[in-house]
């Protein structure tokens, strides 16, 4: 087994039995690749040799929605491009509460997508807040990629159909939405080789892990 992909299910693991607590709150995500090639994330610099690799926009975000609240549970369809995975948050959570998928991964799926940006097309035309390919969209009846509430129902169910078909691992399920399911398969059920798709992984499970809600602290 490569050194990152074992690092990676050393990851999934830990979060998936709740080793990881919701006690980092920071969601600034660091890489570092050793001479040996071994690319390491964390939360923080460990040494001078981590670089910046997601920056939290939560603050930002925050003051931006404080200046243009959101509706309540809706984004309407047809309004400007949102910017922001904080000002969709209702809209998430009640997703997720429907589809019964957990709402700090489908924020944490859109924080690394696209930041927010509903309106955001990627080269290959992977298009709004959950970056649905358009065949992937079609087979959940979407009918505008833009639309948030379109987007982000047919982005949950798609996850919810990756997790149930790879017994509840997030991060296969993770590597699929990512590098297609196909790729999950031809290789035996671990996370294909593919540079995009093991930072991809990672990237997604830090920002999980800060999204979780803080833990009362034992008194």
């Amino acid at each position: 087994m490569q050194p990152l992909i074992k690092r990676l299910l050393c990851i999934s693991t830990g979060l998936g039995l709740g080793v990881a607590g919701g006690s980092v709150r920071c969601a600034d995500i660091y890489r570092s690749e050793g001479p040996d090639g071994e690319v390491r994330f964390a939360t923080q610099p460990l040494d001078k040799s981590y670089r910046l690799f997601l920056r939290d926009d939560t603050s930002r975000n925050a003051a931006r929605a404080s200046r243009k609240p959101a509706g309540p549970g809706t984004v309407p369809a047809g309004s400007p491009a949102v910017y922001s995975t904080l000002a969709l948050t209702p809209l998430i959570e009640q997703l997720s509460l429907r589809y019964a998928v957990d709402p700090a991964l489908v924020k944490a799926v859109i924080d690394v997508e696209s930041r927010g940006n509903t309106g955001a097309v990627s080269p290959k035309g992977a298009t709004g807040a959950m970056q649905l390919m358009p065949s992937t969209a079609a087979m959940y009846g979407v009918t505008e990629l833009t639309d948030p509430a379109q987007n982000i129902e047919a982005g949950i169910r798609h996850l919810k159909y990756l997790l149930e078909r790879h017994g509840g691992n997030v991060t296969l399920a993770l590597a699929a939405y990512n590098a297609g399911e196909g790729a999950v398969a031809r290789h035996s059920a671990r996370i294909p080789p593919y540079r995009e798709t093991m930072l991809y992984v990672p990237a997604v499970l830090a920002r999980m892990q800060a999204n979780q809600p803080q833990k009362a602290p034992d008194k």
